[in-house]
């Protein structure tokens, strides 16, 4: 007994000292060539990985490689993830993702789970293991294509006037476009805008006041409110297609009772803007319209022949095949009056196998679950 418990002992020492010396390795290739490079697991070799590991499930192991598919390892390799985990959700700006530690942890973790499974299959009971097959087999495909697959995801953005079918895009950083296998063609774009607000600013600085606690006021047709000591009132306001909002402002001051009037403008692309002054240092301005929220009426047709209708807003992007497209930006300068949208194109081959893995670990979870409370 005593001996077995040794042997155990020991076992776990030498999966520790593994899975330390790979992790070890890989901050040493951290220091010396810098960051991963995700391109090296482009297809084919993300597939040919992938391949290789289910392939090799129901094949016989050596002893000393069956051991690294333990539940053991399997703790140790979670606990090295949380911690990475942990540590990029703390600490801004790392990039802990294309490190090569995590990449090799990461590949542990896969292999360790390809041990596992192998395991069981080559002893598989069909009403005993289909659950746990089920639910591992599922988290190494997603496993699978979140990691080594996301070499192969691209991103474009793509520009489209109103009226207009688009067909290049650019990758982030670079400015030659490329014909993509993806159309758009921009239908309408609209947005919704909140009102733009009143405030008091100091001329020489620009600040708007009290400087520590701003006031504004929204402005809405009647609209009345105080700000630094000024009761102020919205007589009007006009917000025209193509043209900048405008606002007729009545002020009094509460101290003295001492009245203004007249218009105010934060001005666009083509009008000047329009304050209403105080005095020589102080005057009342309007703020520009913030957006509430923007969208993009589209027609998307692929080169495989497939076309598509729909609306595009940000947070609700349009799938096609195997391309999302989300609303990414428009022409700021004109705001609501933009006449080009711009896209951008997300295409992931994998995308597919990651929804197969996570629908086997649902159906996997479903049945140990029920399975749990009932004897075998």
């Amino acid at each position: 007994m005593g001996s077995q418990s040794k042997g155990k002992q020991e076992t776990a020492l030498i999966e520790i000292i593994i899975i330390s010396a790979v992790t070890i390795a890989g901050f040493a290739l951290q220091f010396v060539i810098g960051p991963l490079d995700f391109g090296i697991l482009v297809f084919p070799v993300n597939f040919i990985l992938g391949l290789v590991l289910l392939l090799s499930i129901p094949l016989k192991k050596p002893e000393a490689l069956k051991k690294f598919g333990s539940g053991k390892v399997s703790v140790i390799l979670l606990a090295i993830i949380t911690v990475m985990a942990i540590y990029m959700g703390l600490v801004p700006g790392n990039d802990v993702k294309h490190s090569w530690p995590f990449a090799f942890v990461y590949l542990m973790c896969m292999l360790n789970l390809s041990l596992a499974i192998g395991k069981r299959v080559r002893k598989f009971r069909l009403k005993k293991d289909y659950g746990f097959i089920l639910n591992h087999v599922g988290l190494l495909l997603f496993l699978l294509a979140a990691g080594p697959g996301s070499a192969d995801m691209q991103r474009w953005f793509m520009t489209v006037t109103e009226g207009k079918t688009e067909w290049r895009g650019e990758r982030s950083g670079t400015v030659d476009p490329v014909e993509l296998p993806v159309a758009v063609t921009l239908l309408d774009f609209k947005m919704d805008e909140y009102p733009p607000k009143i405030t008091l600013v100091d001329k020489t600085s620009g600040e708007s006041q009290p400087v520590k606690r701003s006031h504004f006021l929204e402005v809405k047709e009647g609209n009345s409110g105080i700000i630094s000591g000024w009761r102020v009132t919205v007589d009007s306001f006009a917000y025209k297609p193509m043209m900048a909002p405008v606002a007729v402002l009545t002020a009094v001051r509460e101290s003295d009772k001492k009245e203004i009037r007249g218009k105010v403008s934060c001005g666009n692309y083509f009008q000047p803007f329009s304050i209403l002054d105080t005095d020589e240092r102080f005057c009342f301005a309007m703020t520009y319209p913030e957006p509430e929220k923007f969208s993009s009426h589209v027609e998307v047709f692929t080169k495989s022949g497939k076309e598509k209708k729909g609306v595009i807003e940000v947070n609700h992007p349009m799938t096609i095949g195997s391309w999302k497209i989300y609303q990414y930006s428009y022409d700021n300068v004109k705001g609501r009056d933009s006449e080009t949208s711009v896209f951008e194109l997300v295409h992931d081959p994998w995308l597919s196998t990651a929804y197969i893995g996570i629908v086997m670990i649902m159906i996997g979870s479903v049945t140990l679950l029920v399975k749990g409370g009932k004897r075998e």
